[in-house]
């Protein structure tokens, strides 16, 4: 996804930073451990799902927050004067 960092606040940008972070943490634990027993694949199915789940959330969130604060420049020109 592409976020246009200019538009965003610096809280904005955390929230984006974090959603990133989850997304990795949850691909790098689904991809690296490799757990024995059935209590121990069940507890990494789940923590792979709420950070995975986490980043969706987030990243979703952080794109409706780009759309919200979009730069507005101001028009150029001068308007013309109301008549009466």
């Amino acid at each position: 996804m592409h976020f246009p960092n200019r538009n965003l606040s610096p809280r904005g940008r955390v929230i984006v930073q974090i959603g990133n972070f989850s997304l990795v943490a949850g691909l790098l634990l689904w991809m690296f451990v490799h757990p024995t027993g059935q209590f121990e694949k069940n507890s990494l199915h789940a923590a792979c799902g709420f950070l995975l789940g986490l980043s969706i959330t987030i990243n979703l969130f952080g794109l409706r927050f780009a759309r919200r604060c979009t730069n507005v420049e101001p028009p150029t020109g001068t308007a013309p004067a109301p008549q009466p």
